[in-house]
């Protein structure tokens, strides 16, 4: 039977976690399984409201629903996050493995760091006679800053030397906070240490650029170390010297661990080792090595630049052709339409899924919208597989990835991350395979400008239901009748079909306000208009046609149908009047035409709104005659 790996992971990570998915997905071929990545690009330099929207798709991750699950624990950036998942593991008695990470009841992997930390800074001390380090962490409570810490430490200290409070700074795993660690170095010491260490790649690369920008040159002035051996490390100049993960052997142990068959299901703990490769950066390496390396970078870069302004292009256009959409069925055309003539960076198959209260209850807040999480039927707004779109529209919120099929010896691995605007998350997108977009410097601006672009696009959608909507009732203002009845009159005269104008009017409604007050007339506009909403189908165009005056236009409609239009409102207005609770009779006159779109073609519906009224006006005045 096909099995289902669950992988949770962090997309700031993205060299290990490719790396990693090489090695799960050449253990999917021995046991066919399909592999669903949970990506979030959580970072500790953000807003914890952004954040949060991040951490959210990881709750997206049902365990019942697969054979494993595993986390990339140490790259989550949220120990909170990772706990939460193995609690929910290990109660539907999945199982999981945390890599990184070591908790209690949970298998492991633990990359032995140690070795690889302990083989750069004894080269420091032992090749290149270091005696003064900074050490730059991530940040102060990470298992993996905190163990990087104490082996820079302990390794220090049997060579006789001292790592001071003071020369320890804090990163936090980002660009712009290891500048803002290195200017407090800068502040604090008065020279410059003979090496800095840092506890990841990216922090190393920072630390780089920012002591060139002062004039301060690596390795010659001060040797930079990091730890990853990520790409950009590797062609970087100087080439870092960094530790080596060996991250596809290490999914490969994990597989192992929730696939095979043991007598003792009781937690494993494993260590996989990483060693140091030293490089240009401490001031050694095999130059000709990464020579190639960059050559090989170069002779690509017109590629690399070509493809990422045609992924601006393609997410311009985007942007563009929904920045107008009337409402939320043409925003799903137009985005259909789009992805379907641009798809060539989301891979074998593309899934773009919303929430469908989210775009037309535009008067609802994100909050109140969005604060249960994604739940029921979602909106597939696009579904893009084999350059074809797909015909599925909805999928339960529980089954993620739409129109999924389980086939035998075929391995997928789909990629889910989330869509959201600070932490109320409303939709998420699924890519599939070996998308274009698989590492951070293209997948990460994409999503934000999807989300800018999905969050914009509300913002103009309540605008235009504040600009043609009537605040009292929520009907259509005049101008909304400009924009909806009119087109929709124009639409009857081409395919030859009755429509029916209904003109409602309230009566006595200077009585109303004179004996009762003008907060109660409102309250009486309201209570019709709300009747007048209970009638409304799809299609059908309710106005606030004046002061107490409405308009109700229903196309496909002959006179027979009106009759009972004109009956079903009457009837609502009594239900509601009586739940309401008025202290007054409330009743309205309505008249009604139907359009003969055969004979009157040179009618214009602004006739037929007259006949409505003329006729609404004769009823009321054979009820004030009758009294």
């Amino acid at each position: 039977m096909k099995r289902k790996l669950a992988v949770c992971a962090n997309g700031w990570s993205m060299d290990a976690l490719t790396r990693a998915l090489e090695g799960f997905r050449k253990y999917a071929e021995k046991e066919d399984f399909d592999i669903f990545v949970f990506i979030s690009f959580a970072s500790y330099s953000v807003h914890k409201t952004l954040m949060q929207g991040e951490l959210n798709i990881y709750r997206s991750c049902r365990p019942e629903e697969y054979d494993g699950i595993v986390i990339f624990s140490s790259m989550m950036n949220s120990d909170d996050t990772v706990r939460e998942i193995c609690d929910r593991a290990k109660e539907k008695n999945v199982p999981v493995v945390s890599i990184g990470m070591e908790l209690e009841g949970v298998s492991s992997i633990h990359i032995g760091n140690e070795m690889g930390m302990r083989g750069i800074v004894t080269h420091l001390i032992e090749a290149h006679g270091v005696k003064d380090i900074f050490f730059m962490g991530g940040t102060e409570d990470h298992v993996d800053s905190r163990e990087r810490l104490e082996v820079t430490r302990k390794v220090m200290e049997e060579h006789g030397l001292c790592l001071k409070d003071e020369d320890v700074g804090y990163g936090k795993w980002s660009n712009k906070r290891t500048v803002d660690a290195l200017e407090e170095m800068f502040e604090k010491r008065k020279k410059l240490p003979e090496a800095i260490v840092c506890a990841n790649d990216i922090m190393a690369l920072a630390v780089c650029t920012e002591l060139e920008r002062r004039g301060i040159r690596v390795p010659q002035d001060v040797a930079v170390t990091g730890f990853d051996d990520t790409d950009n490390g590797r062609i970087f100049y100087p080439a870092l010297t960094t530790v080596l993960q060996d991250y596809s052997l290490v999914a490969k142990r994990a597989c192992e661990l929730i696939f095979k068959k043991r007598k003792n299901r009781e937690p494993q703990k494993l260590v996989v080792p990483a060693v140091p490769v030293i490089a240009e950066s401490c001031g050694c390496g095999k130059k000709a090595a990464y020579t190639k390396l960059r050559q090989r970078y170069c002779s690509h870069s017109f590629q690399r630049n070509t493809e990422a302004n045609l992924l601006e292009q393609n997410e311009r256009v985007m942007r563009e052709r929904i920045s107008d959409v009337t409402d939320y069925e043409d925003m799903i055309q137009k985005l259909r339409g789009h992805y379907l003539e641009n798809h060539q960076f989301e891979g074998s198959a593309f899934y773009l899924v919303l929430s469908r209260e989210y775009f037309k209850d535009i008067t609802a807040t994100d909050r109140e919208l969005c604060e249960n999480g994604l739940q029921g039927t979602l909106d597939v707004a696009v579904a893009i597989k084999n350059d074809e779109q797909q015909e599925v529209y909805e999928v339960p919120a529980d089954m993620l990835i739409p129109a999924y099929e389980k086939k035998a010896n075929i391995q997928h691995i789909f990629y889910l991350c989330p869509l959201h605007y600070f932490e109320n998350n409303y939709g998420y997108v699924v890519f599939r395979d070996r998308p274009m977009m698989l590492n951070e410097s293209m997948m990460y601006p994409y999503l934000e400008k999807m989300m800018q672009s999905l969050r914009l696009l509300r913002v103009n959608l309540r605008l235009k239901y504040l600009y043609d909507k009537d605040p009292l009732t929520g009907l259509y203002n005049r101008l909304g009748y400009e924009n909806k009845a009119l087109p929709l009159y124009e639409k009857s005269l081409e395919t030859r079909s009755e429509l029916t104008v209904l003109f409602v009017d309230i009566n006595s409604m200077k009585g109303i306000n004179d004996h009762y007050g003008h907060e109660q007339g409102d309250n009486a506009i309201r209570t019709v208009a709300e009747a007048i909403n209970d009638t409304l189908q799809k299609d059908w165009v309710a106005v606030r046609f004046g002061g107490d005056e409405f308009l109700v236009i229903v196309p496909d409609c002959d006179r027979l149908r009106a009759a009972q239009v004109r009956q079903k409102i009457r009837e609502r207005l009594q239900f509601r009047r009586r739940e309401s609770g008025l202290p007054y009779q409330l009743t309205v006159s309505i008249g009604y035409v139907t359009t003969d779109p055969k004979r009157r073609r040179d009618a214009s519906l602004k006739d037929y709104v007259s006949e409505a009224d003329s006729l609404m006006y004769q009823i009321k005045k054979e009820m004030h005659d009758g009294e």
